[in-house]
């Protein structure tokens, strides 16, 4: 998940999209939740003065988003274990045991 605060509008949106880019690259391998970004534009207004955020929606927003986070995290870790079954019985796989 890549999430981002700027000072103007756009809310990190060029940083985020190139970070993205580079996380996606083949030698990193990294996995990357679909359409996760979260741009909060406006950030020196956006927190009180304990640094939590003050915008209601934008708390909801961000609250939705972790929450899909977890289930990609989950739904991600069992898929790598399972690829990690199957590369083990592919590895043990033999075609002379299989004609016995």
């Amino acid at each position: 998940m890549i999430v981002g605060a700027s000072y103007g509008t756009l809310g990190s949106s060029r940083a985020q999209a190139q970070l993205r880019q580079i996380l996606d690259a083949p030698e990193l391998r990294a996995y990357i939740m679909p359409s996760s970004e979260y741009h909060l534009a406006h950030s020196l207004q956006a927190f009180d003065e304990s640094g939590a955020l003050k915008d209601s929606e934008q708390i909801r927003r961000l609250e939705a988003l972790f929450t899909d986070f977890l289930v990609f995290i989950k739904i991600t870790s069992q898929l790598t274990e399972t690829h990690a079954q199957h590369q083990k019985e592919v590895e043990a796989f033999s075609w002379e045991e299989l004609e016995q």
